[in-house]
């Protein structure tokens, strides 16, 4: 060791001078840098200035008073750049060797933190609860800090500030105990000056960086000019109706492109990806503007020179340093003799990632336009946005935070696509909260508690031997439980065709009228009423329920029989619900929805100060998830599945092959089995009256059915006559039963195997579903025949033939939305269906519960969201205007004196 570097004199002092707590920093620091850049064989090639960078941190404390010399040191860590790499690993290894020895290890660790701190830190410390821990609090808040804060922030020792029994430094290095005076600590006396003593800015520290929601007018609600954005290029994003940079970064890709890798025969004009690290970059002044060259080391094409003449540099050029790897897009061209990039553009924010590239197809701008702007905006807005997401349920779903979530989105590191689920998350969410708070999911309604009786039930079993199966029985739990709360439910019932949702409504009400309450059994329209009626008034009144049908308007006797609450179970369309019909006691409402959905919600059940009635909502096939979770977002969801799906072979035929259909039905008839022919039904009455199709079913059974016994069920005969053919069918003394699409309503009958479908091309997709469904259940396959007509619609032999090749209906609920529309399914409601920017509830219908769930937490523990009011005005800044009204901000606490008031008054007494 040279003379001048001796060890230096650690005193045992704890107020030590700050000259040598510096330098032993800095020597530690040194130390740690050679390390680290000896670490790699790399690293000490790819850091050119090393030596200098140290020599700097010497100076800094040159003038220190300590018996140690560091100008020789400095000189010897400059001389580290000019060496050649041999001779420069060496001279690193002994500058690190002879560091190490120069600093004990007081200097390199324990004067990072002083050794009274770290004393006190290594001491176990008892959890305070209570009074005492809230004192504690105030007591750390209001007492100042010990001894001085340096650059880095770290407190060094005060032994006057200290308390208790202190560790000091010995002249080894060892920590020796020594007594320090006590001085009792004050308590604050305002809250102000609490306040005052917590800020940063007070303890000497830097002021915490503002962040701002997504779409604050300060932020990024702003226009692009303060990026510095062209004109030209602002205008044309206008005009595609982006205005602010929330709006571009909400802008969700169309698709995310990856051009193929270079190889060392590339030279075409098509863009390749060249991925190498950063030899050198510099930038030249020319007559023409700046020309910025950036020389690279391919793996693949060896030395490759970029070149960028556009006033703007490319992405991410203030970043790169030599020996940084990165990866460019563009035509590789020959010149200079070797490989060259002009007008290169760098992958992700600035030239390092993945290499999928966001395309977004905006009218009239190019997609690397685009990018650049992106990218500008992800890089301006980094660490100044705020999540609304609570960082605890980010947590749980593993989801990536709002600053990641953008980049990713935009610009992936991989496939997976977490960016975009974790919008889409955020988007469902907000959504689920807005429709929850909207229907008062927060508020506590009366509702009427019904005591869960079996003895009904039982009978039903015991008499007709309806038993529910186990999908049925797990949807029947979740209505009952219910059912037994005080406050009123709110159930939508979901489940394919066949599942039993018919009977699950039905024993629901029988809970309802053996608790004396009535129930309404609301039906699309009278038609559909009486064919439910129909089907359950001969149950009902076997177990002393009473029955009503209001077929169409309800008549004075009605209204007398529904007021006095003989009328138990009353069947009948919207009318029930009219405000001039009182009810004695309405207990539960079941709604059959068939499109509009959403014609009930449980506003229309208010009645006055009364309790509300229990709303249960089913329909006769799956709805799509986007409107399950919207038109009917404020309802819980039971989904009834099937033991097992319906075994039932749908076959289409043209019309020349009708014939060869009527030729199986005969033949399974011959076998002992039944069959349906469905006629279609046109702007809701039958395509043929009751004569054409009594003399329809004479030519059939006297020539394509001939030897069958033939019934016929149309919407033209008499209630009794439309009951009589079906109880006909049940019993087996028809065959063949020829009716409409209205045999949809009616239960499935064991023994009908086969269904003929006339004019299949006539039927929406979602009809031929539920009439499939009446056949195949059980051990006891099905088959249905599609027969199309003789000249049938362009697309519409395409759309039968989707329906006989798709079995699952909530598959083909999302097919028949895309096929027919919004408006099919909603009519006027159309107009409420949500616009997503990330999510697609069709393919994220997983996520979408998920989010439905955590809503539904938050709203039932919180429900104005005062708690976490990020996320409620994130609610209102994104689904406020669909919402059709805004969550209000939770008001400032305000009346404390008047609390404060009460609370002394309540003492004195």
């Amino acid at each position: 060791m040279p003379p001048t570097m001796q060890n230096p004199t650690v005193e045992a002092d704890a107020g030590q001078s700050p000259g040598i707590r510096d330098l032993g920093r800095q020597l530690a620091g040194v130390a740690r840098a050679l390390e680290w850049a000896l670490a790699d064989e790399g690293r000490l090639a790819s850091a050119p200035w090393l030596g200098t960078s140290c020599a700097r941190r010497l100076d800094a404390v040159a003038g220190a008073d300590a018996a140690v010399a560091v100008d020789g040191l400095a000189v010897r860590l400059r001389e580290l750049d000019d060496a050649s790499a041999d001779a420069r690993t060496a001279l690193a290894q002994a500058l690190h060797a002879e560091l190490i020895e120069l600093s004990p290890l007081s200097l390199m660790g324990g004067r990072v933190m002083g050794l009274p701190e770290r004393g006190r830190l290594l001491q176990p410390r008892r959890r305070r609860r209570g009074r005492e821990a809230k004192v504690a609090a105030e007591t750390d808040e209001t007492s100042p800090p010990t001894g001085r804060t340096d650059g880095a922030g770290s407190p060094e020792p005060d032994a006057s500030a200290s308390s208790g029994p202190a560790v000091v430094a010995g002249p080894d290095g060892s920590g020796e105990t020594a007594e320090a005076p006590t001085e009792p600590r004050k308590r604050a006396r305002s809250r102000g000056r609490k306040q005052r003593a917590s800020r940063p800015e007070a303890a000497g520290g830097q002021p915490k960086a503002r962040v701002h929601p997504l779409g604050h007018p300060e932020a990024t609600g702003a226009g692009f000019a303060v990026l510095g954005i062209d004109g030209d290029l602002e205008a044309t994003l206008k005009e595609a109706g982006i205005h602010t940079q929330a709006e571009l970064l909400l802008r969700r890709p169309v698709r995310h492109e990856r051009p193929d890798m270079a190889d060392a025969e590339t030279r075409s004009d098509e863009p390749v990806m060249v991925r190498g690290r950063i030899l050198s970059r510099h930038t030249l002044l020319t007559p023409h503007g700046r020309r910025r060259t950036l020389t690279i080391d391919s793996p693949v094409l060896g030395r490759v020179v970029s070149r960028w003449l556009a006033p703007a540099p490319p992405r991410g050029w203030d970043s790169w340093q030599a020996g940084t790897e990165v990866a460019l897009v563009g035509a590789v061209v020959d010149g200079e003799g070797t490989a060259m990039l002009y007008e290169a553009e760098p992958v992700g924010l600035d030239g390092r990632g993945s290499g999928l590239l966001p395309c977004y197809e905006i009218a009239g701008l190019d997609d690397r336009e685009v990018r650049d702007v992106v990218a500008r905006v992800l890089v301006a807005i980094q660490g100044g946005l705020q999540d609304p997401i609570p960082g605890k349920l980010l947590e749980r779903h593993r989801l990536l935070g709002l600053d990641a979530a953008l980049r990713d989105a935009h610009f992936p590191s991989n496939t997976g696509g977490r960016g975009r689920v974790r919008m889409a998350f955020e988007e469902l969410l907000l959504m689920q909260l807005g429709v929850a708070w909207r229907a008062g999911r927060g508020r506590q309604e009366r509702g009427i508690g019904h005591k869960v009786l079996h003895k009904t039930i039982g009978q039903v079993d015991a008499q007709h031997g309806v038993r529910l199966r186990d999908g049925q029985e797990v949807a029947f739990s979740e209505v009952r439980r219910d059912l037994g709360r005080s406050r009123p439910m709110a159930r939508l019932l979901q489940g394919d065709v066949g599942a039993g949702k018919g009977l699950v409504c039905l024993m629901a009400s029988l809970v309802v009228a053996e608790n004396g309450n009535q129930v309404a059994m609301v039906a699309p329209d009278p038609l559909a009423a009486e064919r439910s009626f129909l089907h359950a008034e001969a149950l009902l009144r076997s177990v002393g329920v009473a029955p009503m049908l209001v077929a169409d308007r309800v008549d004075h006797a009605q209204a007398d029989a529904i007021r006095r609450g003989t009328a138990q179970v009353v069947f009948g369309t919207r009318a029930l619900l009219d405000a001039d019909v009182a009810w004695k006691r309405l207990g539960l409402v079941v709604v059959e929805e068939r499109g509009p959905y959403g014609t009930v919600t449980g506003a229309h059940l208010a009645q006055g100060k009364g309790p509300r009635p229990d709303l249960l909502v089913t329909t006769r096939v799956p709805i799509p998830s986007s409107l399950t979770f919207t038109v009917f977002g404020d309802l819980d969801l039971s989904v009834i599945r099937r033991a097992e799906p319906p075994r039932c072979v749908a076959t289409v035929l043209p019309s020349t092959e009708r014939q060869e259909a009527y030729r199986r039905v005969r033949e399974q008839v011959s076998a002992g089995r039944q069959a349906f022919v469905v006629l279609p039904v046109r702007e809701g009455r039958d395509l043929l009256g009751y004569a054409d199709a009594m003399r329809m079913a004479e030519a059939l059974q006297g020539d394509l059915l001939e030897g069958c016994r033939i019934g016929v069920y149309s919407t033209d005969m008499t209630r009794e006559e439309r009951s009589r053919a079906f109880d006909d069918f049940q019993r087996r003394r028809i065959d063949v039963l020829v009716c409409t699409t209205y045999i949809e309503d009616a239960p499935t009958v064991a023994n009908a195997t086969q269904m003929l479908v006339e004019y299949a091309d006539l039927h929406d997709a979602i009809r031929l579903h539920r009439l499939r469904g009446h056949v195949g259940f059980g051990n006891r396959a099905g088959a249905s025949y599609f027969v199309l007509s003789d000249a049938p619609a362009a697309g519409s032999p395409e759309r039968v033939q989707r329906v006989a090749a798709e079995q699952d209906g909530f598959r083909l609920a999302e097919l028949d939305l895309h096929a027919r529309g919004a408006a099919a399914l909603l009519g006027d409601r159309a107009a409420e269906m949500p616009e997503f920017h990330w999510a697609a509830p069709e393919a994220d219908r997983e996520l979408l519960l998920r989010a439905r769930e955590e809503a539904m937490k938050l709203i039932s523990n919180d429900g104005s969201l005062r708690r976490v009011p990020a996320l409620a005005a994130a609610v209102t800044a994104r689904w406020g205007e669909w919402l059709g009204q805004a969550i209000p901000e939770p008001s400032p606490r305000g009346g404390g004196e008047g609390r404060n008031r009460r609370r002394r008054r309540r003492r004195r007494r």
